[in-house]
């Protein structure tokens, strides 16, 4: 999965002849609502890649630079036990933007995102809304969704199945750029 992420981005960015937006620095969140525990988390590292005429996108995260949990014990196992971060280092979403939206005329849109979201190494086809935001060249993108843990196979003992959710919330806000 790796080496088709590393040349979906070299090709946007080596061979297109259309414009291109990218983001190193866009932030993503989750929270786990349990009966006996809220576990949340975000990183400001979500990078991705928009390219407008053909409608497609690349986002990736590293689990490992999320940050912001209640100890580092909780850290540790989100890392270790859970999302596995040594074997299953990154999360990506790799699609097609569903509606026909020129992305580079100024406005407020509301699309849909269709695509494969990888998390712990499992794949699964996922359409995804957003809210776009396009001023002045920059595309301002904001995001609400769930994950079920299940989907993606990641398990959770029955000690602590009360301290957390078997569906993630997750939220995306992320400014991209166009490349020059």
């Amino acid at each position: 999965m790796f080496s088709i992420i590393v040349f979906l981005l070299m090709s946007i960015q080596c061979f297109s002849q259309n414009e291109t937006y990218y983001i190193d620095n866009g932030i993503i969140s989750f929270r786990s609502e349990a009966q006996q525990e809220l576990i949340k988390a975000s990183s400001g590292s979500l990078l991705g890649l928009i390219e407008p005429a053909k409608r497609t996108f690349v986002f990736k995260v590293l689990i490992r630079t999320f940050k912001g949990f209640n100890s580092a014990l909780q850290q540790e196992h989100f890392n270790e036990k859970y999302l596995e971060s040594e074997r299953y280092p990154e999360a990506t979403f790799v699609g097609k933007i569903i509606e026909d939206i020129d992305l580079t005329i100024d406005g407020k849109y509301e699309l849909r995102a269709k695509g494969k979201l990888n998390i712990h190494g499992v794949e699964v086809d996922r359409i995804i809304k957003g809210a776009v935001t396009v001023t002045n060249g920059f595309i301002h993108i904001e995001s609400h969704f769930n994950i079920l843990l299940s989907e993606h196979n990641i398990k959770i003992p029955k000690v602590v199945h009360e301290k957390i959710a078997s569906e993630i919330l997750v939220d995306l806000n992320a400014d991209l750029t166009k490349k020059k």
